[in-house]
């Protein structure tokens, strides 16, 4: 009973060391899905890029450039911004990605930003190149606290399939103890149900052996009796044959 006690032990032992590694595993990413999350953060940082980018654009357009001039590209640029972002939407509305909406919904949103740089400018009578400074560093903060977000989600999606795998595994295995209990036990039935079989067949073979065996004496019986009945018949003979001959 110890022994098996502590070979219970030992095996609880493994088991839990082994749960464990397999949880380190698991919280590890393999590369090839770290790469493509790390494409991702870098399409997303690249767009940030391309905004910030956009933004110097204007400010160095407004020390070089006509206001007319700078209104008119402006203008360009939003309605570029604006067409880009419906396809988007057009593009998210078919696939049905959450991504792709997104993307649509910031293009539109720095489209609007564009068209009323000059309205907000001339209403609040902020400096031009501070605000485009402030919405280049405030699109910034949002790109990359998008791209921890992604990286987060994505981190997520993966944990919780290896999760939903090993519930899965789990569940299915107790129905393979089950169904090895219910061979097991029907191995057992079937391997009682010979040896029963067996038996009457060997009490079977018995009652005939002793079935035949008194048959066999039935016969002997008979020739007995029919022996003794022929001596009984010739002594009686005899004796009438003598009565008869003193006469």
């Amino acid at each position: 009973m110890k022994k098996n006690k502590l070979k219970e032990k030992e095996n609880n032992i493994e088991n839990t060391d082994k749960s464990e590694k397999d949880e380190k595993k698991q919280k590890k990413i393999p590369k090839e899905i770290s790469q493509d999350i790390l494409k991702k953060i870098f399409k997303n940082l690249l767009k940030g890029i391309f905004f910030m980018l956009y933004f110097i654009v204007l400010n160095m357009a407004y020390l070089n450039m006509k206001h007319e001039r700078l209104l008119e590209d402006i203008k360009i640029f939003a309605g570029a911004f604006l067409l880009f972002g419906i396809v988007m939407l057009e593009k998210a509305y078919k696939n049905e990605k959450f991504e792709t909406t997104l993307n649509g919904i910031e293009f539109l949103c720095i489209s609007i930003h564009s068209l009323t740089i000059m309205h907000v400018i001339t209403l609040l009578k902020y400096d031009f190149r501070l605000y485009l400074l402030a919405s280049s560093y405030i699109f910034s903060i949002y790109f990359v606290f998008k791209s921890m977000l992604l990286y987060t989600k994505e981190k997520r999606d993966y944990l919780k399939s290896f999760s939903d795998i090993s519930e899965i595994v789990k569940k299915e295995e107790p129905q393979k103890k089950e169904a090895k209990k219910k061979n097991e036990n029907g191995k057992k039935i079937e391997m009682e149900d010979n040896e029963e079989s067996t038996k009457i067949k060997e009490n079977l073979k018995e009652i005939e052996k002793k079935v035949t065996n008194s048959k066999e004496d039935n016969k002997h019986t008979k020739k007995r009796k029919t022996k003794n009945d022929k001596k009984t018949k010739k002594g009686v003979e005899e004796k009438a044959k003598k009565k008869a001959n003193k006469k």
